[in-house]
């Protein structure tokens, strides 16, 4: 049992998550942003087939921003459930960012 449980944390820290980051307008990668939103995105079969509301406009998270960063992402409790299921449900997370300069306005 104990060479079990050892398997498998030892196969749980070795996963990564899956993590891509697109910027819109003049943001750079490096620019400090602040987090304005986050939506969890439902999938089955590893992804294969998306279910409910797939149209997602930023405009909607973002506000009036003209530069923002769209994060997708596997988040620990995304990874999980995906595992849980046996990738029958693989949900991600989006997240959306505004640069801090952005922010009074």
């Amino acid at each position: 049992m104990k060479r079990l449980f050892a398997c498998a944390l030892l196969a749980l820290s070795l996963s990564s998550c899956y993590n891509a980051r697109v910027c819109v307008g003049n943001v750079q990668k490096n620019d400090p942003v602040v987090k304005v939103n986050s939506v969890m995105n439902h999938h089955l079969l590893y992804g294969l087939i998306p279910v409910g509301n797939t149209k997602m406009e930023a405009k909607e998270y973002v506000g009036d921003a003209e530069n923002y960063v769209i994060k997708n992402s596997w988040t620990f409790l995304d990874g999980f459930l995906n595992i849980l299921t046996w990738g029958i449900y693989t949900p991600t997370t989006t997240t959306f960012y505004v640069p801090v300069n952005e922010m009074g306005k």
